[in-house]
């Protein structure tokens, strides 16, 4: 069918039977529908509906992957039979292509709303200008609150220098992250920023970080289940502590800077609470820390970066 829609629209065929074929893709699926609990039996294959929901989006396809725009609540529209492949869906003709339309963004209108639209011309392709909107990128919209606890690799260097000045078997940072995302609507992309926090310590020594990480992401993968999300951050350690409590008078401040690249999952996305877990690398540079002493006040080689694969586990919360 597929095939089908593509010659007709490079060969121009006049949209009026494009209309026609509204009728033709639902011949596979059942003349009847749901309506209020009750199988109203309509013929034609095509039927009058109102949207319910405040934005309907329609789909260019059957696995809702490229949304098309958004119809408005309360728009009366002429739809099709529920598909075979996805039974949630109905399809509906817009600016002479064949989409698609969620079932539980409608309701169907009885008989005689049908006729009396019909009788005033009710057409059966719409002006995709005049029904589906492009929405406008509202900052209040559309966002999320991540919290996950992460822990990573420390690396040979500070697991040396943790030996050498303490006497302490330490290899592992663990932390924080407390994470702000907007979703752009009707797109996969998102960005938004992050306060990180990570740590690592002995009985007398400790070094940590507190990081702010401005992020881009996409999301590849998106179902009622769960999304995946692919995202990078550029971080910088608004704060960085460096302390030996036994024989040093001063510590030596360090910076730490570099790049994030993670993936996670979040499940029941569609929901306000979500459960979200994932992996990722974290690659960073350390200035001011290159040299460090022991406890005979030798100096020795000290923390000239980071790098190590994390693991985090949180939830999620959507807020408008």
């Amino acid at each position: 069918m597929p095939l089908i829609i593509y010659l007709m629209l490079k060969s121009k065929i006049p949209y009026a039977i494009l209309g026609l074929l509204l009728s033709f893709v639902t011949m596979a699926a059942d003349n009847s529908i749901i309506n209020d609990g009750q199988t109203t039996n309509l013929s034609g294959g095509t039927y009058t509906a109102r949207v319910t929901a405040p934005k309907a989006v329609v789909y260019s396809d059957e696995n809702m992957l490229s949304p098309l725009g958004y119809i408005a609540n309360g728009k009366a529209i002429v739809v099709g039979n529920p598909r075979r492949m996805n039974r949630d869906l109905v399809p509906i003709v817009v600016y002479g292509r064949i989409g698609y339309i969620e079932i539980k963004d409608i309701r169907y209108e009885d008989t005689s709303a049908e006729d009396y639209s019909v009788k005033r011309g009710a057409p059966r392709e719409h002006n995709i200008d005049a029904i589906i909107q492009k929405p406008e990128e509202a900052l209040s919209e559309n966002n999320s609150f991540y919290f996950s606890l992460h822990t990573y690799a420390a690396g040979n260097e500070i697991k040396n220098a943790f030996l050498v000045i303490d006497n302490a078997d330490e290899s592992n940072f663990t932390g924080f992250q407390a994470q702000f995302i907007h979703r752009k609507e009707m797109s996969r992309v998102f960005w938004g920023a992050a306060i990180d926090y990570s740590s690592i310590s002995s009985l007398n020594m400790k070094l940590a970080y507190w990081m702010l990480s401005p992020t881009l992401g996409y999301t590849p993968i998106k179902n009622k289940l769960f999304l995946i999300d692919l995202y990078a951050s550029l971080d910088l350690a608004v704060n960085t502590e460096f302390e030996i409590t036994t024989n040093y008078q001063s510590e030596p401040t360090g910076l730490v800077y570099g790049v994030q690249l993670d993936s996670r999952i979040v499940f029941f996305p569609e929901a306000k609470y979500h459960l979200t877990g994932g992996v990722g690398l974290r690659k960073y540079k350390v200035s001011g820390l290159q040299t460090l002493k022991d406890l005979n006040d030798i100096p020795f080689e000290g923390i000239t970066g980071i790098s190590s694969l994390q693991l985090f586990l949180g939830v999620g919360m959507e807020f408008d």
